[in-house]
């Protein structure tokens, strides 16, 4: 994991951001997590989206946990509910937080291709009531870099929420109106199905101990 670390830090830059909030929230400034963090993992996510139909769901299920992995040992965090804790903390910045921003800048600058990409039609100001959604949940999902506890609570519910009815929004959409566009039933489908299930399972093992 150690010889992983620079690596991880480079594709994953909220790592390093984290790490540095684990010792002293005060430490992290504003200008590392809006002039570092985020525009390197847009283009992370950027180069990630070049892998077919899971390129953003291997960034989000493989490399935010493995950056999680990295920070438990470097902090030796033990207790099982610490560790889900961290876990949790990681999805939250990174899925929900800086989702949150990806999701925004989608549905307004690229908010035609988007759409068409679900199915949609475009040209629909609901797209941009959705992005400004978006944003709410990324800018306080970023809080939790400097509040976490409670506020991560409240935010994975909310999302997990949103997650599922969004599911069933879109299966509802691929049998009532034949919609099998790849962005309705393909990997974003299956991520508002699996991510909200790990975050729930994630909140739970946190505070089962608790």
């Amino acid at each position: 994991m150690v010889k992983l670390r620079p690596v991880i830090d480079l594709i994953v830059p909220f790592a390093r951001v984290l790490r540095r909030a684990e010792v002293d929230p005060k430490d992290v400034s504003l200008k590392l997590v809006l002039g570092y963090a985020i525009p390197q993992s847009f283009l992370f996510m950027w180069l990630a989206s070049f892998i077919p139909f899971v390129g953003g769901l291997v960034y989000s299920l493989l490399l935010v946990p493995v950056a999680a992995k990295i920070h438990i040992n470097e902090f030796n965090i033990e207790a099982r509910a610490n560790k889900a804790a961290t876990v949790l903390w990681y999805f939250t910045v990174i899925i929900i937080g800086f989702g949150g921003i990806w999701g925004f800048v989608g549905h307004t600058v690229l908010a035609d291709s988007v759409a068409r990409s679900i199915g949609w039609a475009t040209g629909s100001q609901f797209q941009i009531e959705l992005a400004f959604y978006h944003l709410g949940f990324g800018v306080a999902a970023l809080m939790t870099i400097w509040i976490r506890d409670h506020l991560i609570t409240g935010l994975v519910i909310a999302k997990s929420i949103f997650w599922y009815g969004a599911a069933l929004v879109h299966i509802k959409d691929a049998i009532t109106q034949s919609n099998f566009a790849i962005n309705n039933v393909g990997p974003p489908l299956i991520g508002d199905i699996i991510i909200p299930t790990i975050l729930l399972w994630l909140l739970f093992a946190a505070y089962k101990q608790r």
